[in-house]
């Protein structure tokens, strides 16, 4: 057996591995008032794509969470169907940005302000809508929410909306404020999560509500526009338990990547290239300080001699 096949069978034993764990860690989880669940496969997707790749971090999420909703959603395929589709394409994003960013040393701020901008929006219209909805009914038995009317049907707007579209924004504008600190690789990665997780929050809803109106109108036998209009409310209501799980997720990413990476990134199986990309950045920084120094010595040479 040559070199290369070795490396395929090493890491395709990992990646199985590693669905075996998201699929494991998908039972760590909370169920929401809405039906909804809070769960960390979303977080062994993402160490995964960082560490791999976008291939291997979209089969984990995908095989691992998928395998999931087969085993406890096998009478709703829209659900399976939408997890294979959502969570390889999320996987694959955090990956391919991540290594994007290293090697083309992308400036990303300008993203993170309009993945801020997204949450303040987000936080401000659900807020909003929960201040004038009816909180009769107010408690934590219903998942501190607030019921709205719309068009004879009503949609629950919960209170965790607006809470986490509210830490988010400050957790991205604190990472904002301190990213000329922050090393390019940490920087990169809390780039590519970040817009892994916005693309995981609108895949959801947009995904939720496309293939459960559809079924609901080819099986169910509903009117197109009741169809729609249920699975549209169905969507909003399952929005606390995308924003909660995302927020974990960038958490722990946040905290655990780092030194996972330093104790695995000397081994030959994980043939990751993003290495040499910290090298290059790292001798870039520094001889741009070099070059800082030595134009402020001269500036400074030049004053003096006038």
């Amino acid at each position: 057996m040559n070199e290369r096949k070795k490396i395929i069978l090493k890491k395709s034993v990992i990646v199985a591995m590693l669905v075996a764990l998201c699929f494991a860690a998908t039972f760590i989880n909370i169920q929401m008032p809405t039906g909804d669940m809070v769960h960390l496969g979303n977080f062994v997707m993402i160490i995964t794509a960082l560490l791999l790749g976008g291939l291997e971090g979209g089969l984990v999420g995908s095989l691992g969470m998928g395998l999931y909703d087969i085993i406890f959603y096998s009478s709703r395929p829209t659900t399976i169907i939408r997890t294979f589709i959502l969570k390889f394409l999320v996987g694959f994003l955090v990956g391919f940005l991540f290594r994007l960013v290293l090697k083309k040393k992308i400036n990303t701020k300008a993203l993170l302000i309009s993945s801020i901008g997204f949450f303040i929006v987000l936080f401000g219209i659900s807020l909003t809508l929960f201040i004038v909805g009816d909180k009769s009914g107010f408690g934590f038995s219903n998942g501190l929410a607030a019921i709205l009317h719309v068009s004879s049907k009503s949609v629950k707007i919960s209170l965790f909306i607006p809470i986490f579209s509210a830490l988010f924004a400050i957790g991205l504008g604190i990472a904002l404020i301190l990213s000329r600190k922050l090393p390019t690789r940490s920087k990169a990665a809390l780039f590519a999560i970040t817009i892994a997780i916005l693309v995981n929050i609108l895949g959801e809803f947009l995904l939720r509500w496309l293939f459960e109106g559809t079924w609901n109108t080819l099986i169910g036998g509903l009117a197109a526009e009741n169809a729609f209009s249920a699975s549209l409310l169905t969507a909003t209501s399952k929005i606390p338990g995308s924003l909660i799980t995302g927020f974990i997720s960038v958490l722990l990413t946040v905290l655990i990547y780092e030194p996972v990476y330093l104790g695995v990134k000397h081994l030959d199986v994980f043939q990751d290239d993003t290495f040499k990309y910290d090298e290059r950045n790292e001798e870039s920084k520094v001889e741009t300080e070099e070059v800082k120094t030595i134009s402020s010595n001269d500036s400074t040479a030049i004053h003096g001699n006038i």
